[in-house]
Formats: C-alpha cells, structure tokens, sequence
C-alpha cells in the first residue's frame, strides 16, 4: 500500500493529466505560479494598481458571440482560465483600466468590461431563470468538461427529472434531503453529500458553483473513479442512442436513482439533445391487432394520452389485465391500446404478448396464458365479472372467456373467480392433489 504523500503526488499528477486533455489552456491556468496568478486563487482583493477600486455588483454576460474569457491577468494576452456564457451573470470585485475583476461560481480572474452590463438582482433568482441555467450547464458540460453534445444531454435530462425543469441549484424536497441540480442527499447512507458541497465552495448554492463540484467528484472522487464514470462520459458519441445511453450512465452511477425514473430521464435526454441541434427522428407507428397482457410486477399500468411519460394518465390498467394493442412504435418503445373503451399509450416494457390467448390453448384456469394458475387468474376473472355486470367491456379473448368459466355456465362470473383461488390455494399451499371436476361438484363455497 502506498504512503499518503505518494498517493497524494500520484492523485495530483492524475487530476493534471485528465485536466490536460480536457482543455489544454485550462491545465495551463493551474500551472500558473506568477504572482499575480497566485493572488488570483487566493481569492484576494487587493487592486493590482491604486487606479482599482471596489465594486461587488452582479453584471451580465452580454458577448455578442459566446463565450467572454477570464484571464489571469488583466490584458489580452494572459492566458485563460475559464470561459463564461453569454447571459450569464457574474459578480464584479474590481474594476480599472477597462478590466473588472471577477468571480464565477467558485473561479477569479479578470474579464474585459466591454462585454459586462450591470444586472438586477431578480437576473439572479433561478427559478426566473431556468433557460439560462440549462445553456450554462451545456456549455460547462461541453467546453469545460470537454464532453459531446450527447453525453452533456444525457446529464441535462437528469437534471431536468431531478429539479423538475427548473436547474435551480435552489431547488430542495420538502424534506430538504436532496437539494440542488442534483438534488444531493445529505443523509448518512449517502455521506453528507451536500455538508461536502458546501464544504467544496462557498458558491455553493449557485450553479456554477455545482458545476464545479461535479468535475471535483468525476476527476477525484475515488468511488466514480472505480466506476470509471468520467471516462464513460467522455466516450459517449454524438448520437440520439448515445444521449440516452449517457442519461442511463449517469443516472446510474451519479445519481443512484430508481430503475423506474430512467425512461423520464431518456426522454429528456432525447427531448434536449433535438434542442442543441442533434438529430431526432419521427416516431413511426407499427400497426398490429394482437391482445397483450399487463405484466407488470405490482400495481397497474398507466396509461397515458400520449407517448410520452411526462403526459397525462387517463387510467391505470390493473396488473394481468388484457388490452387490445392497436399499433407499436417503431422503436418498440410504446404501444397505442385500448381499454375498457378508451384508447391511450402504454410503455411496452410492461406489456407482454398473450399468445396462448390469441392461438386459443389456455389451460383451464389461466386466462394470463403463463401456464398456471395463480391468484392472478382469480382477479383478472373477478374484474372481468364486475365489468360484465357494470355493463363495460371484460377485455377478455374467447380464449380466455373459455378459461374462466370453470362452472361451466357460458359466464364469466364470481364463482369462477372463487373456484379460480380455491383450486390455486389447495394446489399450491395446502398441497392437495385436487380436480378442477371435484371443484364443480362441490361448488366454489365447499
């Protein structure tokens, strides 16, 4: 194992190195060991001349042409530490000789004053402001991070599930657990992530400041470094597959968030990289008329007005219900269905295709067509039974009408639906060898 400090060296060298190859001007900045430089990232506020006095105010961004460059020195030839959007707003320490003194997010250096005007404090407030948040936070992704388009619209379609579209680095549950772009947990399990936030930098609060903090944790968290998170993001191409494929990769391994959240995140992700001049294909429509199964692990399915998931629900199809599925997207993604008389989308992830239902072979029973008969089968009987007697469609293939109707009676009713459970509980947890003609003889109630 080695020594602290070789780690250390080691860890420095590294964060060079990834700096380097990110922005070779940017790595160029921490070189730096002039004075003037090392007064600069010591956050000072002496004037470099008596002909500077102090300001303080918030200015605005206004370069014809993106991005205003922050030198490390005042003048034109100094090198550049960073690049700030136009729009963005940053605040003023010092001004003199036509050059203000700057600080943006977590970063100090001087910017030309030609391309600054002085700004409200409501520029700042961010939930006025989340399309100015979000160009900020492509332009940091693309040029500072050196990411593609793609890659950085994968990371905006989290943040956009996570802060609800607003970006505001304000932005907290009410239980103030998560909070900001990220929405940061601050809970043990997750090591006090926002305790390191603030630790990380007094800009804390502000987007760039987040920013920061993020390329703080990609270049030297060692847990994203095992999962080589960075080097992933930096290998993603520039193409609609490759922005969800990174809006999967960080939710993964950033956000840790549920399984469930990714599809919303994928469509965003879609959604901002159509935005930022990537290529989005229309969706085209398969048609078909076959009868699916809801197969989903607990609860309903909802269905939605639109293909997308971000659209109203019109009504949760329950679990093992089956519906008629009109047509399939050609990306296999959705399907146009209808239930009980209404026609909506539905994610296909939770439809499965009841093929033993259309070819006719259920087994006596098993109107879900999986082979066995469970208490799934009583239910999706006894909802057919109360659609029947409510006068609405059962949504039940000949097939399966045939398989529930245990009593034989040509109904689909709650009897069978008794018989159903009755027959699945002895076989399956009393372990009794029973028939389903020494249930009839007996009746649902023996």
């Amino acid at each position: 194992m080695m020594r602290k400090p070789e780690r250390l060296a080691l860890a420095v060298t590294a964060v060079l190195a990834l700096c380097c190859a990110m922005h070779p001007m940017h790595a160029a900045a921490y070189l730096q060991t002039d004075s003037a430089f090392s007064r600069i990232a010591a956050g000072e506020n002496t004037p470099v001349d008596s002909n500077w006095t102090n300001d303080g105010r918030h200015y605005k961004v206004t370069t014809q042409t993106d991005p205003l460059n922050m030198r490390a020195e005042p003048n034109q030839s100094a090198v550049i530490i960073t690049t700030i959007p136009k729009g963005a707003v940053v605040t003023v320490l010092q001004t003199g000789s036509g050059w203000g003194k700057v600080q943006y997010g977590s970063v100090i250096g001087y910017c030309s004053m030609n391309w600054l005007t002085l700004a409200p404090d409501t520029a700042l407030t961010p939930e006025n402001n989340a399309a100015q948040n979000e160009k900020t936070i492509y332009t940091y992704l693309t040029q500072t991070l050196g990411l593609s388009s793609a890659a950085a619209c994968g990371i905006l379609g989290n943040m956009h599930v996570e802060t609800g579209g607003t970006f505001d680095p304000t932005a907290h549950d009410p239980d103030n657990i998560g909070y900001g772009i990220c929405q940061w947990n601050n809970t043990a399990d997750a090591g006090y992530r926002v305790d390191e936030l603030k630790a990380f930098t007094p800009q804390w609060n502000t987007v760039q400041g987040q920013l920061e903090f993020i390329r703080h944790d990609l270049l030297t968290n060692s847990y994203l470094l095992s999962l080589h998170l960075y080097d992933d993001l930096k290998a993603f191409g520039n193409t609609e597959a490759d922005a969800v494929a990174a809006s999967d990769c960080f939710a993964k391994k950033y956000e840790g968030c549920a399984q469930w959240t990714f599809e919303m995140r994928r469509e965003k992700a879609r959604f901002y990289f159509g935005q930022h001049g990537g290529s989005t294909k229309t969706v085209q429509w398969n048609n078909t008329a076959k009868t699916y199964v809801v197969a989903t692990t607990s609860g309903g399915l909802n269905m939605r007005a639109s293909a997308s998931v971000f659209d109203s629900i019109l009504l949760v199809i329950p679990k093992d219900a089956a519906v008629a599925v009109k047509s399939i997207s050609d990306d296999g993604r959705w399907a146009k269905v209808e239930y009980n008389g209404i026609t909506g989308y539905c994610v296909t992830e939770y439809l499965k295709e009841a093929s033993a239902a259309n070819s006719g072979t259920l087994i006596t029973g098993d109107l879900n067509g999986n082979n066995e008969v469970g208490a799934d089968d009583a239910q999706l009987t006894l909802r057919a039974y109360a659609a029947r007697i409510s006068g609405k469609n059962m949504n039940l293939t000949a097939a399966q009408i045939k398989a529930a109707d245990i009593n034989g009676d040509g109904l689909v009713s709650a009897e069978d639906a008794q018989m159903i459970l009755k027959y699945y509980t002895a076989k399956n947890v009393s372990g009794r060898n029973i028939t389903w003609d020494q249930l009839r003889k007996n009746g649902a109630s023996s």
